[in-house]
């Protein structure tokens, strides 16, 4: 009889925006191993962003095959978890599992046309009259969000309608069951099965606007309205869910693949993030701010909706969202574009070289503001400049208004949703910066607690997927597995810190006044 080898492992398959990363993780939480291979987007047209599927699909058994080296055996791996950025889409065809279009990304904005005249959609319209009406008598939460949706080209419903307006030949063979769509979580399940699974999960399937997160089922009514055939979707899965065994013929034996969840979704479960009131904010090229709102779903009265944080063994949690565009991307732009610093390490020298930014604010909202203010023209800008600033003022001033704005959604959430939130868990790169988490915790007034690793998403995913196997029993065994934070906690004079926000809330004004 053949000896049973032991199941050491969990390994993580993180596809971000700009590449694809493995980890493996052993027992204690411990990373044993990490691969990584970028994969960049296309820009085909004004408006376009597009990726590759056959590269996605290679780069992810590329570094696959890269941790299974040396003195790893894929037999030792107990599961595979999945995590992606969300809302990304591709069409494939049913019997080659050949794609017949590129990923067509998130931020990709051609169909902004074709969104403005959805939101117009009288039968839309009408539903969403009656809806209010109804949700004023009854307060009913599902029928409060149906009145206040409004679609945005981040949906892939709205991308996925321009593309049938574009080539109607492509709605047709969706009509005729020949071809499939999949977010990315779903892409690499198919070709990992080879075509024998196709399903998403479910926070994949709520980032779609597609799917109803209220009935945790794809939208019939919205289906209905803009003609999208349902037999094309995937299966929508519990986010540790079974979705099938990794093709033998791939890395020498059948992996369980065992959970999958949107990047966002996977790194608030990282943070072990399992109570009501639980934030995290992921500070990448955009900041992200997520809450955990429990197993009910809770709208903020202005304007976020709720999204499935997950779904454990038939039981959703869900969670409220918001973000700033611009975190990386703006400190990138410091350098890159009027040359205030060449890197983030530059950028944060220059700040600890003061204690006060002199009276200078800066607005970070070069890609217009969002929640509480929802301004998407507005620009980023910088006031109270004087002949006595130095770079180190703004510097200090970008650090800061990062900062603020993250507190702005913090305290918007709180109080939308009459939810006490406690401390709050970082990661990413901008999180990097120990001044920039200390000005957090001083105008929060909460304690920060910065991970150990930048990115959360993988961690997430593989505590997922361990779960689903009994790799790990519970949360509790979960919890047990977090080590390393930094912990920053609120240091700031009260009289200080009040003056500062009376300041900043002048600041935000006038930018909000400006067309």
């Amino acid at each position: 009889m053949k000896k049973m080898t032991e199941k050491k492992y969990i390994l993580s398959l993180d596809s971000g925006s700009t590449g694809i990363r493995a980890i493996l993780f052993g027992k204690a939480g411990e990373i044993i191993k990490r691969a990584y291979e970028k994969t960049p987007a296309t820009y085909p047209e004004p408006g376009a962003i597009e990726h590759d599927p056959n590269m996605l699909w290679n780069a992810a058994k590329s570094v696959i095959n890269k941790i299974i080296q040396d003195n790893i055996s894929a037999e030792e791996i107990s599961a595979i978890g999945i995590c992606n950025q969300r809302g990304s889409f591709c069409l494939w065809e049913k019997e080659t599992g050949k794609p017949i279009i590129n990923f067509i990304n998130w931020a990709d904005v051609r169909a902004a046309d074709t969104c403005e005249k959805m939101n117009k959609n009288s039968k839309l319209r009408m539903i969403k009259g009656i809806a209010g009406i109804v949700a004023k008598i009854t307060r009913s939460t599902i029928l409060t969000a149906t009145n206040k949706i409004t679609f945005s080209t981040d949906f892939a419903l709205v991308r996925l309608k321009w593309l049938f307006e574009q080539k109607p030949e492509i709605l047709e063979r969706c009509k005729n069951g020949e071809i499939l769509f999949g977010t990315l979580d779903t892409w690499f399940i198919y070709n990992l099965t080879k075509g024998k699974t196709h399903a998403t999960d479910f926070t994949n399937a709520g980032a779609t606007g597609l799917f109803n997160p209220f009935d945790m089922k794809w939208n019939d009514i919205y289906l209905d309205i803009f003609k999208i055939p349902m037999n094309m979707l995937p299966e929508a899965k519990d986010s540790n869910g079974d979705f099938g065994v990794v093709d033998k013929s791939f890395f020498g034996c059948e992996i369980p693949i065992h959970a999958a969840a949107g990047d966002q979704q996977a790194a608030l479960f990282g943070h072990c993030a399992f109570n009501t009131g639980d934030v995290k904010i992921s500070q990448g090229s955009g900041a992200f701010v997520d809450m955990n709102v429990g197993p009910k779903p809770k709208l903020s009265r202005r304007g976020l909706f709720p999204l499935i944080a997950w779904v454990i063994d038939g039981v959703p949690t869900y969670m409220l969202e918001s973000y700033v565009a611009t975190a990386g991307t703006l400190i990138d732009w410091l350098g890159q574009g009027i040359g205030l610093s060449d890197t983030p390490k530059v950028l944060n020298e220059l700040a600890s070289q003061t204690d006060d930014t002199e009276g200078v604010i800066f607005v970070p909202a070069q890609s217009g503001i969002r929640f509480p203010y929802f301004k998407p023209n507005a620009r980023g800008s910088i006031l109270g400049l004087s002949l006595s600033t130095h770079r180190r003022h703004v510097a200090r001033a970008v650090l800061e208004g990062l900062a603020l704005r993250l507190y702005d959604i913090i305290e918007g959430i709180e109080r939308d949703t009459k939810t006490t939130i406690g401390d709050i868990k970082v990661d990413g790169g901008v999180s990097k910066s120990d001044i920039e988490l200390q000005i957090l915790a001083n105008y929060s007034n909460r304690t920060v607690w910065r991970a150990p690793e930048a990115d959360m998403t993988a961690t997430g995913a593989a505590y997922l997927a361990g779960m689903g196997v009994g790799f790990w029993k519970d949360k509790e065994e979960l919890k047990s597995l977090q080590k390393g934070y930094d912990k920053f906690k609120p240091s700031m004079d009260p009289e200080k810190r009040k003056k500062k926000l009376k300041k900043w809330k002048k600041a935000i004004k006038a930018i909000l006044r400006i067309d």
